[in-house]
């Protein structure tokens, strides 16, 4: 697995004082970790939390997961409920997957594009695809990161995790700090 190095900028005034950090990761069984057919659960943000904390040690993280097998983002009113209480959305692409028939590719790609191209205050987005790839990876990867070509395995989901941290570490340099439903800088 490839480990890239972030650091927050302290001097930053993203940063300045930033007591504490919650995360809200939601979406399908790739949110929650699901592995070996389901007898496994590896959830990616347990990497975010590990290297938020290290990027952060002075700031009190909190990752939490609601991820339901099945479940689907479809209706962008959802990031509407989070950016209406001052939060900031990292909208993440949907992985490409072993199984290609009928439109299915056709409809990612499209999902796809319309999630990158989608243009709003404290809206962000992480081309996962391109992060976690499975056509693009080498075979003995693959074996390593995918599980049944849907789904990952721990290394794949660590994988997930790293690049969504990376990401996160980079858009605390630069954002706003989020602002709480109770209005109050968080």
């Amino acid at each position: 697995m490839e480990n890239t190095a972030s650091t927050v900028d302290t001097n930053s005034p993203t940063n300045e004082g930033l007591k504490s950090l919650r995360i809200l990761c939601f979406g399908d069984s790739l949110t929650a970790g699901y592995s070996g057919y389901g007898y496994f659960h590896y959830p990616y943000a347990k990497q975010i939390r590990e290297r938020l904390k290290e990027a952060l040690p002075t700031t009190e993280v909190a990752v939490d997961v609601s991820g339901l097998s099945g479940d689907r983002v479809i209706d962008e009113k959802v990031w509407t409920v989070a950016l209406e209480t001052g939060a900031n959305v990292l909208a993440l692409s949907v992985l490409e997957a072993e199984y290609t028939s009928g439109d299915i590719v056709e409809r990612r790609n499209d999902l796809n594009n319309r999630i990158a191209n989608h243009s709003e205050d404290r809206w962000h987005y992480l081309d996962l695809c391109a992060k976690v790839p499975f056509f693009a990876m080498k075979e003995t990867m693959r074996d390593r990161i995918w599980d049944d070509g849907l789904h990952l395995t721990m290394d794949g989901y660590e994988m997930m995790g790293e690049a969504i941290a990376t990401k996160l570490i980079e858009l605390l340099n630069t954002i706003k700090k989020p602002v709480n439903a109770g209005g109050k800088v968080t």
